[in-house]
């Protein structure tokens, strides 16, 4: 199967160069995106009320609120919206001039016959939303001094009506988000730059169209980044799904802080304890993570996030490469950890029980070392306590080296 990817000489890329309409848009028939990978880690908010929420709450839209509020809707500034509902028989054709698609899209809109959802632009549509609605304020119990419907009623107006350039469907404007967010200035955090990607190369499979393999490497054709790290991105992505799917894990926790999976996934040792292929081994066919594998990637969730009621044991994230890679690497470090849970304890055993027991003597070498300096045993060598502790060490000695020699 011939792509855009696979032939130079095609010319149906998405950069083509001829201009898209762009129309004013009433502000009611613009939808907020459930499908925007920004907005990925709340996948269950299928209502608007609730993407204005994750919106308000994580995306600080007060700095676009005061901007909005004192100066209306910048018309340089269009958001990108596709079709949302419309009639059956309504085609998006491209081959078509911008004006006469223009003059079809305000045509069903005057009939009332289409909507909109945003693709790119949901912070500032979610913002006018906002401040030009007290009930949704209200609902979302946000306080009315970040938030207040502005004093001006031309800027009420001017944010109710918003400057908009229209793509015929997800897939023409996919390569644009891909480069602004993936590459770009405006990037996503890490795990919604690994929801697009996993939008990108599901869609092209899901439709029939493309192998894996085919959908990677038209999504690395269309983003300037390179093959490695798009299957890098995919396969945390699927370690997710799958956590999710099999083992009921809250993974909300893993998508806000989605680079410790990435550092983990990183490490020879860890991929090779929770069953996890490396990104070049991964057949994406099939599921990631082997069936008698479930339980200790759970292990490794646990660990690195916590779960449920369960603390995670990593403080610092370089912890999972400076200890826990260590740790599992070594079969009687992996059995310590499960047993008793203690991250620094384990990673003293990593080397092997030999190891291990020769810095317990080197450490206690050194500790009495440090307790035989001459100021000391001169200060103290009256005070019976002291006298006591070396009865203590010296009765240790004494049992270990009969051990040793018995």
């Amino acid at each position: 199967m011939s792509t855009t990817a696979d032939n130079p000489t095609n010319n149906d890329f998405p950069g083509r160069g001829k201009r898209k309409p762009q129309i004013n848009l009433p502000l009611e028939l613009i939808f907020l995106d459930t499908e925007n990978p920004r907005l990925a880690k709340q996948r269950d908010a299928i209502e608007e009320l609730d993407i204005l929420r994750t919106l308000y709450e994580e995306y600080d839209l007060e700095e676009l609120a005061m901007s909005m509020s004192a100066n209306g809707y910048f018309d340089e500034e269009p958001i990108i919206v596709v079709p949302r509902t419309f009639p059956a028989d309504f085609v998006y054709d491209e081959t078509k001039s911008p004006d006469e698609i223009q003059e079809e899209l305000r045509s069903l809109i005057d009939q009332g016959l289409i909507d909109f959802v945003v693709v790119e632009g949901n912070r500032r549509i979610g913002t006018c939303k906002l401040l030009t609605d007290e009930a949704r304020r209200t609902a979302l119990e946000i306080n009315n001094s970040f938030f207040e419907t502005p004093a001006n009623p031309a800027i009420i107006d001017d944010l109710k009506t918003i400057p908009a350039i229209v793509y015929g469907n997800r897939d023409r404007v996919s390569p644009y988000l891909g480069v602004r967010h993936i590459s770009g200035l405006l990037k996503w955090d890490a795990f919604a730059k690994a929801a697009y990607i996993a939008q990108n190369i599901e869609n092209g499979v899901t439709a029939g169209q493309l192998t894996y393999a085919q959908s990677i490497a038209k999504l690395r054709a269309l983003i300037p980044d390179r093959t490695d790290a798009i299957r890098k991105q995919y396969l945390c992505y699927r370690v997710i799904a799958e956590a999710e799917i099999k083992l009921g894990f809250d993974t909300s926790e893993i998508k806000d802080r989605f680079s410790l999976l990435t550092l983990a996934i990183n490490s020879p040792s860890i991929r090779s304890y929770a069953g996890i292929p490396s990104y070049k081994e991964a057949n994406f066919d099939e599921d990631i993570i082997p069936p008698d594998h479930t339980n200790k990637l759970r292990h490794v969730l646990t660990w690195i996030y916590g779960h449920g009621d369960t603390d995670p044991i990593l403080t610092d994230s370089r912890l999972i490469t400076s200890r826990l890679a260590p740790v599992l690497a070594s079969t009687i470090a992996t059995e310590y950890l499960l047993a008793n849970n203690n991250l620094n304890d384990a990673y003293e055993r990593s080397d092997g029980d030999k190891e291990y027991i020769l810095k317990k003597l080197a450490n206690a070498a050194r500790e009495v070392r440090f307790a035989a300096q001459d100021d000391y045993v001169n200060r103290f060598k009256s005070d019976q306590l002291f006298l006591d502790a070396i009865e203590v060490v010296t009765g240790l000695i004494a049992e270990l080296n009969a051990k040793a020699n018995a």
